[in-house]
C-alpha cells in the first residue's frame, strides 16, 4: 500500500517522501463521493435535469428544496479539486513533469474515454428502459456520448496537464511569496471573475460540448491551483489555520447566494438571471467565488482535524472510491429502474434508493479494483 493516500482520479500515485498514510484524505474522498451518489438520487426524484433516470412524482413540499439544494451542491466537489492539487504537487516533485503527465493520461484519460463511449451510453439505455420508446443498446452506443459526472475527471486531466507544462517551463518557487490569506483572496477573486465570463457563454444550467459542465471549471481550476500552492509551499496548515473564520464566511455567503437565487426564482426570473449578465449574475459570481474557497478550505480542514484516523474498511472504501465514482451512473440508474416497479411512496423510494446505492457503488468499485488490468487504471 502506498505511504500516502490516493486521491480521486490519481489512485496509485505515490508522493515524494516517506511518511504514514494520511487517512483523512481517504475519509474526505469517501464522504464526498457518497454525497455525490445521494445528490444524483435527489436529482432524479426532486426535480431538475442532468440524470439518466427522472421520476417527477414527489410532492411540491419536497420539490421546494430544489433551489437551495442546487446552490449548495455546486460546491460539493471543491474539496476533491483542492486535495487533488495538493497531492499533484507532491507527485510531480517525485515523478517529474513528464512522468506525472503520463500517469495522469493513463489514469484520467483512459477512464474518461471508456466512460464517454461505453458507460454513458449504457447508463442512458438503462434510464430509458421504462420509457414509451425504447431504442436498443446498439442505438445508444452509436451516438449517446457525453462525460456525464466524469466532467470532473476531464477537468482534472486538463488542469494536471497544464500544471505539468507550467512546471516544465518554470520550476516551483523555493518559498511562498504570499500568505495563505492573500492566496485565498486572490483565488476567490479569480474564480468570481472567470466564472462570470464563462457563465456568459455557458450558463450554470447548461452542459456544453460532451456534457463537460464548463460553468464549473473556473471553480475547479482555482481550487486545484490553491491545492498546488499549498503542496509546493507546504502551506496546508497555513490554510487550515483560517478554518473557523472561513466556516462562518462560507455560511454567510451561502445564505446570501440562496437568497439571491430564491428571489430571482420567486419573481420568475430564474432562467433570465442564469442567462443574463446583470447585477444578480455579478453578485452571484462574487458570492460563488467566496463560498468556493471558504467552504472548501473549511471542510477540508475539518475532516483533516476531526477524522484523521482509518481502518481496514475505510482503507478499502478509499481504494474503491474512484472506481465507485466511475461506475455509479449505470449502477445507480439500474437501482432506480428496479425500484420504479415497487409500490412505494416517492419520498420513501428516494430514501431507499440512496441507502441501497451508496454501499452498492462502493462494493462494485472495490470489486473492479480487484480485477487485473482495471486495477492499474481505477
Amino acid at each position: 500500500m502506498a505511504s500516502s493516500p490516493e486521491i480521486l482520479a490519481s489512485p496509485h500515485e505515490i508522493p515524494a517522501g516517506p511518511g504514514p498514510r494520511e487517512y483523512w484524505a481517504d475519509n474526505l474522498r469517501v464522504l464526498v463521493i457518497a454525497v455525490v451518489v445521494v445528490w444524483h438520487t435527489v436529482i432524479a426524484y426532486l426535480g431538475g435535469t442532468g440524470w439518466y433516470y427522472l421520476d417527477r412524482t414527489t410532492s411540491k413540499a419536497w420539490a421546494a428544496a430544489v433551489t437551495p439544494a442546487w446552490v449548495i451542491a455546486g460546491f460539493a466537489l471543491g474539496p476533491l479539486f483542492l486535495v487533488a492539487g495538493w497531492f499533484s504537487a507532491r507527485s510531480l516533485a517525485h515523478k517529474g513533469a513528464g512522468g506525472f503527465a503520463r500517469t495522469r493520461l493513463l489514469r484520467l484519460g483512459v477512464p474518461l474515454i471508456v466512460f464517454i463511449f461505453l458507460i454513458n451510453p449504457l447508463a442512458s439505455y438503462l434510464g430509458n428502459l421504462r420509457g414509451a420508446r425504447h431504442p436498443s443498446l446498439a442505438d445508444y452506443l452509436g451516438g449517446t456520448y457525453g462525460a456525464g459526472p466524469l466532467w470532473f475527471v476531464a477537468a482534472l486531466l486538463a488542469f494536471s496537464l497544464a500544471y505539468a507544462l507550467l512546471r516544465r517551463l518554470h520550476p516551483a518557487p523555493v518559498a511562498p511569496r504570499w500568505s495563505g490569506a492573500q492566496v485565498m483572496v486572490a483565488v476567490a477573486v479569480l474564480i468570481a471573475m472567470t466564472a462570470y465570463l464563462v457563465w456568459r457563454r455557458w450558463p450554470p444550467d447548461t452542459n456544453g460540448f460532451l456534457d463537460l459542465r464548463w460553468g464549473s471549471w473556473p471553480q475547479g481550476a482555482g481550487l486545484f491551483a490553491l491545492g498546488v500552492w499549498a503542496g509546493e509551499t507546504g502551506s496546508l496548515d497555513d490554510l487550515a489555520g483560517w478554518a473557523r473564520r472561513l466556516g462562518w464566511t462560507a455560511l454567510a455567503a451561502t445564505v446570501m447566494l440562496v437568497a439571491v437565487a430564491g428571489y430571482e426564482q420567486a419573481r420568475g426570473q430564474g432562467q433570465a438571471t442564469l442567462h443574463g449578465g446583470g447585477w444578480p449574475m455579478m453578485l452571484a459570481a462574487v458570492l460563488y467565488g467566496i463560498v468556493s474557497v471558504a467552504f472548501t478550505v473549511w471542510f477540508t480542514a475539518l475532516i483533516r482535524a476531526r477524522w484523521p484516523g482509518g481502518g481496514p474498511l475505510r482503507a478499502r472504501a478509499g481504494r474503491a472510491s474512484y472506481a465507485a465514482y466511475f461506475l455509479h451512473p449505470p449502477l445507480l440508474t439500474a437501482i432506480m429502474v428496479l425500484f420504479a416497479s415497487l409500490a412505494l411512496a416517492p419520498e420513501l423510494t428516494l430514501l431507499a434508493v440512496a441507502v441501497v446505492a451508496v454501499p452498492a457503488c462502493y462494493l462494485a468499485g472495490y470489486a473492479a479494483t480487484r480485477i487485473p488490468g482495471i486495477s492499474k487504471v481505477l
